[in-house]
């Protein structure tokens, strides 16, 4: 994170004058102001909550770069808990900036993480609106039986309601008031995805939020309350409508809080985390590389020659005094293989690749060329297949008499006039791409929901195909996600780091959308939650931009 310049002279000054136990800095997607201090004080402060307050108020009213929201600590975890992914998001360790000595108390559980959060938060949510909508099924039952005042005052009840919601979710409090006036204008200065429902300079709208005051002060306290319907019907309107801006304002945090957690997501705390490009002879010694060799010539009698095209190596180490510092942890092993034979062997690859991958505990994923298929690629300059031949130590076992190969007296390297055709195929799939993702982004609040993933699902295969054709002059004869998506692992790592597959609960995510395709034609698959459509949106729009940047990146200036 890059904090802004003057944060360790505000920190400063806070702290000299307040009793505070942990500050907290968030500064979202942007870099700019208004930064936001999250500050958390001790439950013990409660009784003096007029004094410190303003005192902080007021320092921070000389740092207009800065905005501040308290919190005693025990709200900050009862929110946490409950699922508040505002709470959870701004207590992460990554965005403390200060912490009072010998404090031990500890905003976020050891056993809360980001998913279970956002499942807590999935379930509050819908109790919430559970309640709004009993209020407002009241609202109409009364309606309809003539009762306008007990009519009214359910309607005001499931409109207080979504605003309270909507304020904890955006802030982790709510307004102690029952006031739909400020109750909007709070919701107006917290959100800018606030659509003002009301229009506190509208003569009408003012007359309709003074309606409102006097339904709640009225019918709990005074007898002979009367409401004109023609009022009722506007006050109805007003709520339908702020339910629907409540959905939205709901979808559009929890994206956020999606997007927020990906970028991080990578990130492990309790151990060391690692992705590198190692020395065959290393690997040999210390993997199942030998043993995925030995499975290969043993299953498949053709003569065959096998290249490494790609490795990649994850492990979490976790060293303690509590095991005598014996290291323990947990290895992922991926490898992309080449196999060149006389005669094509492609439909005996899939049976061996799983059989190898559930023998060995690895991640495999093998392709298929004759010889002859390769000799072609070579005499026709391509990339990829010059860049594996000519790899130094990716010959991993030689099985076939002859292969020498004749590499084109350009060794790979590709003309001004290929990479201009090269280029022009890209923008095509760019073009397919941006119209899959915007297509599948359009779909909202219908039951549409799988062909919207399918959508993001096409996009991302677009987006990968352009890669490796613009990059290697390369169409993979499989064109299945899950398979590019393997590809290109073994040579950027921006796909790991959106999609990470480390650990089940990645790779189940990981799974449930490369397999949409299949699961929605084959298995008859017919609905899937809005809320992991929103986890795959995010993730496939940043995906999209870094396939973007890669392109851009690497385009000649003279194209």
């Amino acid at each position: 994170m890059k904090y802004p310049l003057d944060i360790k002279e505000i920190i400063g000054v806070l702290i000299s004058k307040n009793k505070i136990d942990y500050i907290y800095l968030n500064i979202y997607i942007r870099e700019t102001s208004p930064f936001e201090l999250i500050i958390l004080v001790s439950n013990k402060r409660v009784n003096d909550l007029g004094d410190w307050v303003p005192k902080i108020l007021k320092t921070i009213k000389s740092y207009p770069n800065y905005v501040a929201k308290f919190y005693f600590n025990h709200q900050a975890i009862e929110k946490i808990k409950e699922g508040n992914l505002f709470m959870f998001t701004s207590c992460q360790p990554k965005n403390l900036v200060y912490k009072k000595e010998n404090t031990d108390f500890i905003p976020i559980p050891e056993n809360l993480d980001f998913t279970k959060c956002k499942k807590l938060a999935l379930e509050q949510c819908a109790r919430e609106g559970q309640k709004v909508d009993e209020f407002k099924q009241g609202y109409y039952h009364f309606k309809e039986k003539g009762l306008y005042e007990i009519a009214s005052f359910m309607l005001h009840q499931s409109i207080e309601l979504t605003y309270r919601y909507l304020e904890i979710l955006i802030q982790a409090k709510d307004i102690k008031t029952h006031s739909i006036r400020i109750h909007h204008l709070q919701l107006k200065k917290i959100t800018s995805n606030y659509t003002c429902v009301f229009n506190e300079e509208d003569d009408n709208d003012i007359i309709l939020l003074q309606a409102l005051e006097d339904i709640y002060r009225s019918t709990r306290y005074e007898n002979d309350f009367k409401i004109d319907l023609k009022v009722l019907i506007q006050l109805e309107e007003k709520m339908e409508l702020l339910h629907i801006n409540a959905i939205e304002i709901f979808d559009h945090s929890i994206k956020g809080f999606d997007k927020k957690n990906i970028s991080n997501s990578i990130q492990i705390p309790q151990g060391k985390v690692s992705s590198t490009k190692c020395d065959i002879k290393k690997l040999e010694k210390s993997t199942p590389l030998k043993e995925i060799v030995k499975h290969i010539t043993s299953d498949i009698s053709d003569p065959i020659t096998i290249y490494l095209v790609g490795q990649r190596f994850q492990s979490i180490q976790i060293e303690t005094s509590l095991n005598n510092y014996e290291i323990t942890g947990i290895q992922n092993y991926h490898f992309n293989l080449l196999l060149v034979s006389e005669r094509s062997i492609r439909d005996l690859l899939t049976t061996l690749q799983l059989k190898i991958c559930e023998c060995l505990g690895v991640s495999l994923l093998l392709m298929s060329y004759t010889k002859d298929q390769v000799e072609k690629q070579l005499n026709n300059n391509n990339p990829y297949f010059h860049h594996i031949l000519n790899a130094k130590e990716s010959l991993l076992y030689k099985g076939m008499e002859t292969t020498n190969w004749s590499f084109h007296k350009n060794k790979g390297i590709s003309s001004e006039e290929t990479i201009k055709k090269r280029l022009i195929n890209w923008y095509n799939r760019k073009n397919n791409a941006n119209g899959f993702f915007n297509g599948g982004k359009a779909i909202e609040n219908s039951e549409e929901v799988i062909i919207k993933v399918l959508l993001f699902n096409k996009a991302l295969k677009q987006a990968l195909l352009g890669l490796l054709e613009y990059h290697f002059d390369y169409t993979p004869y499989q064109q299945n996600l899950n398979y590019l998506y393997n590809l290109v692992c073994n040579i950027w790592y921006f796909p790991i780091e959106i999609f990470p597959t480390f650990n089940k609960e990645d790779k189940r995510i990981f799974n449930e959308f490369t397999q949409i395709q299949q699961n929605v034609f084959y298995n008859r698959l017919s609905h899937i939650e809005w809320y992991k459509a929103h986890n795959y949106e995010w993730r496939c729009e940043l995906f999209l931009e870094e396939c973007w940047k890669l392109v851009e990146d690497t385009i000649p200036k003279k194209l």
